[in-house]
């Protein structure tokens, strides 16, 4: 991180930059989709969703479960409710909250899962406790990084000391040129 750069979500104001068609070179929703070893009645909770970018695709592999999108601006699950709401998808619930205090109960979520989001939280530690919270015991954590053009990028080695530190054990990896997933599991 930069010095004197403070973390912070990308305004609402930009939010057609994350739906650019383009990004699909850099990763997929299939391919994220892929990564979260997710069951067709998962309940899934997506940290920082933007404007949906990834929702719809996530929604649609857990239609006996469903997804729970939490930002921090309204605006922005405005416009993801709106794109899934398009798309016929309802099993989606959008709830304003900070990634430090999740408004979600305990032990629910079966898969959490941010991308290029958790640089965007000043406490990483706090958001890690939060999710640890309200995965159950064997839960997934899955967190992707964007390495093109982002401010808050968290390299790879750190992550997985910020997740282990947070509890989790490692689970996979997924390296490719201009992204990386980390995958972890809640033992306790």
């Amino acid at each position: 991180m930069a010095t004197g750069h403070v973390p912070e979500p990308m305004p609402f104001t930009k939010a057609h930059h994350l739906l650019n068609p383009l990004r699909s070179l850099i990763l997929s929703p299939k391919r994220l989709v892929s990564r979260l070893s997710l069951m067709p009645n998962s309940r899934v909770l997506e940290l920082g969703p933007g404007p949906g970018y990834f929702s719809p695709e996530v929604a649609r592999a857990v239609p006996e479960g469903g997804l729970i999108l939490v930002d921090v601006q309204q605006e922005m699950l405005d416009m993801a409710k709106e794109r899934l709401d398009k798309s016929g998808i309802g099993n989606v619930e959008y709830r304003k909250g900070d990634a430090t205090s999740l408004p979600v109960e305990s032990e629910v979520i079966d898969v959490a899962f941010l991308v290029a989001v958790l640089g965007e939280v000043p406490d990483r530690d706090a958001c890690l406790r939060e999710i640890h919270r309200v995965l159950r015991k064997s839960g997934l954590l899955s967190i992707t990084e964007i390495k093109l053009g982002d401010p808050d990028f968290i390299a790879k080695n750190e992550m997985t000391r910020m997740g282990q530190s947070a509890g989790f054990r490692l689970s996979t990896r997924h390296d490719e040129f201009f992204h990386y997933t980390v995958n972890f599991v809640k033992e306790k």
